[in-house]
């Protein structure tokens, strides 16, 4: 089935657009003078890119924003086994579901399937904040996710679909920036919550937030006139979705999550249920694949997609890079709560280098892509520029100053931001119009899941090794109740050589993540130099293209 709507730029892997265009040119597609798409402008373009900027700021917001919640989740209910669900359940849910978001966004109206992922997020918000257990706590975080991520990505698609191309890079560049501020200033926000009213306001201040943005997609968010949902009866459409696939990537998410929370803090490595779970993941990972391929054009991540090494290569380095980026804003507030004894809005305030050189990198990037059409050389620079700023942080420790740790986060900061946004502009840029849809939602997908994998890894990281260090350091110390303890309570509830003790734990576990953070960065430089260097279709051929596939 072949879809109607122009979703993206032009061209693909293997044909160039050049070649595409003469094909039509020949005779196969011929348009009356003057028909194309239209793009919007002056303020309409203004209207729909602040409605797109606000609910992203909403989304985001709550990516970071349990990080400081959660101690004061815990202190209610006392599940502190659930206090990992608490931030996984909603990229659990965002990763496996994204590549079904980008069939709901080709096969229905952009508008309601926007619409429809906004009110997800704020039942979702609703649950959690009125949740009576740490269970509906997990859920309404679940419920979060699945919104967020329809969200995040129909604001790139719907950039692609009203704006002309040669705007696309500074303005996805834009977004990327306000989905960074969002998400580390979340933090803050928590943190302000949690200690001067309650957790449950981290949820519902969602409500009064996302009302107005609900009022700005019906008024604003007007789609252009050519694009139109992809003709497909409400069977097929759900065959589209792939429920089998996503079942499938759900459960293996689960089953790792469960094992690398157990393994090690409260359970042995060698215990049957541990073992079980890591089999049960490799079993379902493996049948995930299988059942992609045997889905074929119906499967929610259609391998054929990720053939050309345009497309495999660049869905690797968004998957390691925001891998990496992910562990940077989670671990980074855990120093500076638990080593240097900050609260969560002063350890907020600190991580601001990165937040502004990370916006910084992500506008030169949408800025210079956009004049030289070059992305391959970028995307070296910036795994470059991250890997020598995790270095700096992997040296830090316990007595580290200010400027000690200001400094690697401006470097990583604008080294991650310099590209962020690359992989996404590339994917879409050389997939066929009816394929951009498809294309954008897995590489929402490896954003998300990325996180889904690698916080449960670098958890699991942390804690073993702090718990290795303080049993061998000052094993009369309560394990325990140095779970039990939040990071910013550390040096209020231990004093003296306990207090040094922890603390020489706590920060053997972050340099394990710091360690796992640098041989991530080190891989993504490996990775860009395998991205084809290739240019982006200039703007007149993707114009035209679109054009034809009006």
């Amino acid at each position: 089935m072949e879809a109607s709507s122009p979703a993206g730029l032009a061209g693909n892997g293997e044909h160039s657009a050049t070649n595409s265009i003469q094909e039509k040119q020949d005779g196969i597609v011929a348009l009356p003078a003057g028909d194309g798409p239209e793009y919007a402008t002056g303020l309409q373009m203004f209207l729909i890119m602040f409605t797109i900027f606000m609910s992203t700021l909403l989304v985001a917001l709550e990516i970071g924003i349990i990080a400081t919640a959660i101690p004061g989740i815990t202190d209610s209910f006392h599940q502190l086994d659930d206090a990992g669900w608490y931030g996984s359940a909603t990229f659990i849910l965002g990763g496996a579901s994204s590549p079904m978001w980008g069939k709901v966004f080709k096969y229905l109206k952009v508008k309601f399937a926007y619409l429809t992922s906004v009110v997800f997020f704020l039942v979702g918000s609703i649950v959690a904040a009125a949740a009576p257990n740490s269970t509906a706590v997990i859920i309404g975080r679940a419920i979060q996710g699945l919104g967020a991520t329809g969200t995040l990505s129909g604001s790139v698609l719907i950039i692609n679909y009203v704006t002309q191309p040669k705007r696309r890079p500074v303005l996805i560049g834009s977004w990327m920036g306000v989905f960074m501020v969002s998400t580390i200033l979340g933090p803050v926000i928590g943190g302000a919550f949690t200690s001067g009213v309650s957790w449950r306001w981290c949820f519902w201040i969602n409500l009064p937030l996302g009302g107005p943005i609900v009022a700005l997609v019906l008024l604003f968010l007007q789609v252009p006139k050519h694009i139109k949902p992809a003709p497909a009866t409400w069977k097929e459409i759900i065959l589209q979705l792939d429920l089998p696939g996503f079942s499938l990537l759900l459960a293996s998410l689960i089953c790792l999550t469960l094992a690398l929370q157990w393994g090690g803090q409260t359970k042995a490595w060698s215990e049957g249920s541990v073992i079980a779970t890591l089999v049960l993941w490799i079993f379902f990972t493996i049948s995930f694949f299988i059942v992609e391929w045997l889905q074929g054009a119906r499967a929610m991540v259609p391998l054929k997609l990720l053939r050309p090494r345009m497309t495999w290569t660049n869905a690797l380095y968004c998957y390691i890079l925001n891998a990496v980026d992910f562990q940077i804003i989670f671990y980074l507030p855990i120093y500076f709560q638990s080593i240097h004894g900050q609260s969560a809005i002063t350890g907020g305030v600190n991580t601001l280098p990165f937040l502004a050189f990370f916006a910084l990198g992500s506008m030169v990037s949408g800025a210079v892509i956009g004049k030289t059409r070059h992305m391959q050389p970028y995307q070296l620079i910036s795994a470059l520029l991250m890997t020598a700023g995790t270095a700096l942080l992997y040296t830090m420790d316990i007595n580290s100053s200010q400027a000690r740790y200001i400094g690697p986060q401006v470097l990583f900061g604008f080294g991650v931001g310099l590209g962020s946004q690359i992989p996404m502009m590339a994917v879409q840029g050389f997939s066929t119009p009816e394929n951009v849809a498809n294309s954008t939602g897995i590489m929402l997908m490896c954003q998300a899941i990325s996180a889904a994998y690698c916080l449960p890894v670098a958890q699991s990281l942390f804690a073993n090794r702090m718990l290795q260090t303080l049993k061998s350091t000052a094993p009369n110390i309560d394990a325990v109740k140095v779970i039990n303890t939040g990071a910013s309570e550390i040096q209020h509830v231990f004093k003296g050589e306990d207090l040094t003790a922890v603390l020489g734990a706590y920060m053997a576990g972050i340099k394990d993540v710091f360690t796992f953070s640098l041989a991530s960065s080190a891989l993504t430089v490996l990775i860009a130099l395998v991205i084809p260097s290739r240019k982006l279709p200039d703007h007149d051929i993707m114009e035209t293209e679109e054009k034809v596939a009006v």
